[in-house]
């Protein structure tokens, strides 16, 4: 321990290198830092799921393309996604995944440049797993060299609950007429 010769404080030899004196450690992350590290992977936190909250809505016919760190996803309104393991939210958490490439439905399609403004699609983490183990198998012949190496990635399973930003189609209930069950008998002339 040294004292910076100021004020009397008494700062720890590996503070002295930098001039600082921190209480907090390197892993640990204040809530600013999560939500920017968040946001700059393309999602927010609100937080745990209510029981209030309904979840599983009827399917509406739009679809969404979103990015999620470096990966793009197409998703509906009840969809699952695997995307590799997000930091800072835990399962039964709400999100909303801010990076919405393109919007779509059966009327209208709506392409951003990069992003859609004001377009969000609203998630709720399921699980947290482990994907199918990879070998990586090196060798090198006749030198005795041979490596073996297995790998499972982390993963997060969100199911989407919702997508916002575009008109959603009224439900309408035109149903087509069934078509009776006639066959017509056709005659089929051979050649001889």
């Amino acid at each position: 321990e040294e004292s910076d010769g100021e004020g009397g404080e008494v700062m720890e030899e590996s503070d002295c290198e930098t001039g600082k004196s921190s209480s907090r450690s390197k892993w640990e992350y204040t809530a600013e830092e999560r939500e920017a590290e968040a946001a700059a992977i393309g999602y927010t936190v609100l937080g745990p799921l209510e029981r209030s909250d309904r979840v599983f809505t009827p399917y509406e016919p739009v679809f969404a393309v979103v990015q999620i760190g470096s990966h793009q996803f197409k998703v509906s309104n009840g969809d699952c996604v695997f995307t590799e393991r997000l930091k800072f939210c835990d399962i039964n958490d709400k999100l909303i995944l801010n990076k919405v490439l393109l919007l779509g439905s059966q009327t209208q399609t709506i392409v951003g440049r990069p992003t859609v403004p004001d377009a969000a699609v609203h998630a709720v983490v399921e699980e947290h797993a482990l994907d199918a183990k990879v070998i990586i198998f090196k060798k090198k012949r006749r030198k005795n060299y041979r490596r073996t190496k297995g790998h499972r990635q982390e993963l997060t399973k969100l199911r989407i609950t919702d997508i916002q930003g575009i008109e959603k189609p009224e439900k309408t209930d035109n149903e087509k007429p069934v078509k009776s069950a006639v066959k017509k008998s056709e005659k089929v002339s051979v050649a001889a």
